[in-house]
């Protein structure tokens, strides 16, 4: 008996169930799995009426051929009876089976159906029931938000934070709050982006103080693609090349006055740095300086050569030697090296010089004057 206290909703949501129809029930037999194994006992039952029959025959005398003909129509029509009934069982059964199992009784699918349109029902008054609960917990979701998007903007996720902040002005009306928590991520934003720019703009200092500038441009690029917006990020790749200019201007400067100084080392180190930097317009101003100090380095190193050779310092000579041969290989003091340099290996590795030298191997080699072009 119902309980007259119980809310009256609850009947609607249950009558669907109690009034399923019961299922009918077939017995075993009435099953796809029943009817395939009476179809193999219909088949044995054949099997063996035919062997009866058989040996009924055998055993039995007929006196004329029409008699034998009849008996054996007779004896073998029971076994063919069977074997059709097989036939047709294992048919049933097997596509009973196919299409609804192999425990399916008759009339079950229809069962079935019913129970499919009750469970629809259900469904739709478990939706109305879940949006009942959105209305109930209001609050509570509204805390969650609260407190997750405060996780958010802590973690520096301002774009998870900005996603909640739109679904609780949409969704559940907060706006004033919606915007206030806005306005706090557009400054946190802000300051966390201004915080990394200005470590980017230190690090992009530093590879200029390596005098990278492919590196401090791709850093400059970086953070104009990261921060469009942010202050800071305006000028720096004025800032690379105005650097980039004024490593070249004092290259040039310092190449110039280490070239009137007679510092032939230092003006060919700055010389090939500058080289790097220089387009060919740009360089040809310097051209007549480079051959000068091109020139003075081959005339230190043949007079350097020369007193290696006097003195026999044979190492000396082999190191300068090979450095001629290395730096002026088209010239003709590197020729006149390479005449000279197998002996002055020899003597270097302990060997004995000559007894009695020729002019040209005592000689050092001549310097040769300054290449054109």
């Amino acid at each position: 008996m119902q309980d007259p206290a119980a809310p009256s909703s609850v009947a609607p949501a249950t009558a669907g169930l109690t009034a399923l129809p019961a299922a009918p029930r077939g017995g075993v037999l009435g099953t796809p799995r029943g009817q395939i194994a009476l179809a193999v006992v219909f088949w044995v039952v054949s099997g063996a009426t035919a062997a009866g029959a058989l040996l009924l025959l055998r055993q039995s005398e007929f006196p004329s051929s029409t008699q034998r003909i009849i008996a054996h129509y007779a004896a073998f029509g029971v076994p063919t009876l069977f074997i059709l009934l097989s036939i047709v069982m294992l048919l049933v059964g097997s596509i009973r089976w196919a299409l609804l199992g192999p425990r399916a009784v008759a009339g079950e699918h229809l069962g079935n159906m019913e129970l499919r349109r009750d469970l629809a029902l259900i469904s739709e008054r478990l939706l109305l029931s879940e949006t009942a609960k959105k209305v109930a917990f209001r609050r509570e979701d509204v805390d969650l938000l609260h407190r997750t998007i405060r996780q958010d903007i802590a973690e520096h996720d301002f774009n998870a934070a900005m996603v909640l902040v739109e679904a609780l002005g949409s969704f559940y009306g907060q706006l004033p709050e919606a915007e206030a928590f806005r306005d706090e991520i557009r400054k946190m934003r802000a300051a966390d982006q201004e915080a990394k720019v200005e470590e980017g703009v230190l690090e992009m200092d530093r590879i200029l103080s390596r005098h990278d500038f492919a590196g401090a441009r791709r850093e400059a690029d970086r953070l104009t693609r990261l921060y469009p917006d942010a202050h800071g990020t305006d000028g720096l790749h004025e800032w690379v090349d105005r650097a980039k200019a004024q490593y070249k201007t004092d290259l040039e400067a310092d190449f110039i006055e280490a070239k009137d100084r007679g510092e032939i080392d230092k003006a060919l180190d700055l010389m090939t740095r500058l080289d790097k930097m220089l387009t060919p317009t740009e360089a040809e101003p310097f051209r007549e300086a480079a051959r000068e100090v091109f020139a003075k380095k081959r005339d230190n190193l043949g007079l350097q050569f020369k007193l290696s050779v006097h003195d026999k310092e044979w190492n000396t000579a082999v190191s300068v030697g090979e450095e001629i041969m290395g730096k002026f290989p088209n010239s003709r003091m590197a020729d006149e090296v390479r005449e000279l340099i197998s002996v002055l290996r020899s003597n270097a590795k302990g060997g004995t010089p000559p007894s009695s030298p020729s002019t040209q191997q005592s000689t050092p080699p001549a310097n040769t004057p300054p290449p054109q072009g």
